[in-house]
């Protein structure tokens, strides 16, 4: 690797499992420091578990990477505000947001319920505004 993010900062959501796992082992693996987030809930949406933030940490650590877990609900103002605070808290700085959070409700239109939808909606658009809006806070305080 060419240590392109070395000294970097980098805040993943949903980087639990897949694409936002990759991602984070991706960033760990070019010299960033990474939060991983995920709230760990199964598939269907039900629970809530550390393990799968956990295992990525544990992971990108094995490698000799430097990474801490946060599992709070960006789609909440509170969980969104402590992870940019996990960042910043922790390495004293954020430098990079993927907000890759996100999750599926494999069904056709015609089955899929309304509170399916508005579960997915929560997910894909409020758990990324509000990353981002705690972020861009904090970016603009250091400009």
């Amino acid at each position: 690797m060419t240590g392109l993010c070395e000294g970097r900062v980098v805040v993943v959501t949903g980087a639990g499992r897949g694409l936002g796992r990759a991602h984070a082992l991706a960033f760990a693996a070019e010299g960033a420091r990474v939060v991983v987030n995920d709230l760990g809930v199964g598939l269907d949406g039900a629970g809530a578990s550390g393990g799968p933030a956990d295992a990525v940490v544990e992971e990108i650590v094995a490698l000799g990477g430097e990474a801490v877990a946060h599992g709070g609900d960006v789609a909440t103002g509170a969980g969104a505000a402590s992870l940019v605070a996990a960042a910043v808290d922790t390495y004293g700085r954020l430098d990079t947001l993927v907000n890759n959070a996100g999750f599926l409700r494999d069904r056709m239109l015609v089955n899929l319920d309304e509170d399916d939808w508005d579960a997915v909606m929560r997910v894909h658009v409020k758990g990324h505004f509000l990353p981002l809006k705690h972020a861009a806070g904090y970016w603009r305080g250091e400009a």
